[in-house]
């Protein structure tokens, strides 16, 4: 099996969480980038939301250090800048009390088969790409995941599901009337 490939992109100049497309067919993403490239990393509407309410929740339990040490990444940086994209397997957030600094790492989940042979173990993931984030980045991108996920399709009050541009036919409703599900 060959290795997995490691990108530390180092503390970011820029994140943002992103969604392409109309409501009901999005897609959505946090693009990172800094000096050593570029990421981009596709995740499912779910998985966008939980990031923004864990990264908005540690950002508000965690008081900043006075003063900050100095930022290092954790993985030194050799060659010309990166750029990776995938859709992610795996995510976590870590948060660092003595730089005030938030990192994601993301994995890729590849093409692992889930039943290995006989005899055969399954290698840990490894992370695909890590970057890192001041705290006042950490809040926009909470707040921003929050918003772009809160703009999709509205929710019918009786049955919660999405309710499309052509209507809604409610199933607490037996499915047979549309009358008093309100369209926004």
């Amino acid at each position: 099996m060959a290795e997995d490939q490691r990108v530390d992109l180092g503390l970011v100049d820029s994140i943002a969480a992103e969604t392409i497309g109309e409501p009901g067919q999005r897609t959505f993403n946090i693009t990172a980038r800094s000096s050593r490239g570029q990421a981009i990393v596709w995740m499912e509407k779910d998985q966008l939301f939980q990031l923004a309410l864990a990264i908005g929740q540690l950002s508000e339990d965690q008081k900043p250090p006075d003063p900050p040490s100095a930022f290092v990444p954790e993985y030194a940086h050799t060659g010309e800048p990166v750029s990776v994209e995938f859709k992610v397997g795996d995510m976590r957030v870590r948060y660092d009390t003595s730089t005030d600094v938030f990192t994601m790492e993301a994995t890729d989940p590849g093409d692992r088969d889930d039943d290995d042979g006989p005899g055969e173990t399954q290698a840990e993931e490894q992370v695909a790409v890590q970057f890192s984030f001041r705290r006042s980045d950490a809040r926009v991108l909470a707040e921003d995941g929050q918003k772009i996920v809160a703009a999709g399709r509205p929710r019918c009050p009786y049955c919660h599901s999405p309710i499309e541009p052509d209507g809604h036919v409610c199933p607490r409703s037996n499915g047979h009337s549309k009358t008093g599900i309100p369209v926004e």
